[in-house]
């Protein structure tokens, strides 16, 4: 949790209504905290006490970072696939073909530069937004921890607006398969998931990263917490798979948008993994990461605040993905 987030809320909306509690507020802040204000770095307490914060950027730059804090538990697809730099809301990537090789060249040669034929995947990049449910009511009443869920949440709902568009893209769009054919086990389940992999190193990748629905996730743990050994204990003690037959593990609980295929792993056919080598499966064009509205009054406008980010995904290569499928 941001710790001053509402402490600054206090201090912007409570205070007009209790001056004598500034002070006390302002000495529940550490004496050595320093944080932007304008294009400076100050010390909080000694500019609490001599300006009012209102007269500051404290709680906006507060309110951002609560926001990032929100989207943090969420993060997914932007860890498990690269993220590029995009602008004018679109961005062409090149992709070549698989499984080539670099031409022999005679002394003195010139290199060519026709070994592959290229193809291109366009990004479209688009605004997404979302604001927070602060009523007025909230404001005037002082509910501070209630406002800071909402900001929170905020953040979440973009970062899984993100996770769904990924791993949507990437899911429709996979060349692969590893299936269960309707007899999902435990130990089915991690089988499937070494024959995924493969099946994605055999079309020529390098499989790095597993996604798992929680539903395939409770599948593996199952097989790991069942093993009377340090892994199964270390399994049983975290919760948490880490990496899996060398790959980095994570979990997408989001619904997708494929119109082909379900994010799930209860019923036959459901998808409930995908095995990927990361840097060639898709991607994620970043025009501008989540942010909020600029806003002059911290108090009046934070009913209307809204947090966006400007964004696109696409697949790469259908063949760097394989679904792990019930």
């Amino acid at each position: 949790m941001t710790q001053f987030f509402e402490k600054y809320l206090a201090l912007a909306i409570g205070a007009a209504d209790a001056p004598h509690e500034t002070k006390k507020i302002i000495e529940t802040i550490p004496r050595a905290l320093s944080a932007w204000n304008g294009n400076k770095i100050e010390n909080v307490r000694e500019l609490l006490l001599a300006t009012d914060i209102v007269s500051t950027t404290l709680l906006q730059t507060e309110m951002y970072a609560t926001v990032l804090e929100g989207a943090e538990p969420a993060k997914c697809m932007r860890q498990a696939i690269p993220t590029l730099r995009a602008s004018a809301g679109t961005l062409t990537v090149p992709v070549g073909e698989t499984g080539r090789y670099a031409p022999k060249v005679a002394e003195g040669a010139e290199h060519p530069v026709d070994n592959q034929t290229y193809t291109s995947r366009d990004f479209t990049i688009y605004k997404w937004g979302d604001r927070p449910l602060i009523s007025q009511e909230m404001v005037d009443r002082g509910l501070y921890d209630v406002i800071a869920l909402e900001v929170r949440k905020a953040g979440e709902r973009i970062e899984n607006t993100l996770n769904q568009e990924a791993l949507s893209v990437i899911l429709q769009n996979s060349g692969l398969a590893a299936d269960c054919a309707a007899a999902a086990t435990a130990a089915a389940t991690l089988a499937k998931t070494a024959e995924a992999i493969s099946a994605v190193r055999g079309a020529g990748f390098n499989p790095d990263v597993i996604i798992l629905h929680p539903e395939a996730e409770a599948f593996i743990l199952q097989h790991f917490t069942s093993l009377n050994t340090q892994v199964g204990t270390q399994v049983t003690m975290s919760g948490r798979i880490g990496t899996l037959l060398g790959c980095s593990v994570y979990t997408n609980n989001v619904t997708d948008n494929s119109a082909t295929y379900i994010w799930d792993f209860d019923t036959n056919d459901d998808i409930g993994g995908l095995i990927l080598d990361s840097k060639r499966s898709g991607a994620i064009a970043m025009e501008k990461d989540i942010y909020i509205d600029q806003y002059k009054d911290p108090v009046r406008d934070l009913v209307g605040c809204a947090v966006r980010a400007r964004f696109g995904t696409n697949y790469l290569i259908a063949n760097a993905t394989a679904r792990l499928q019930y």
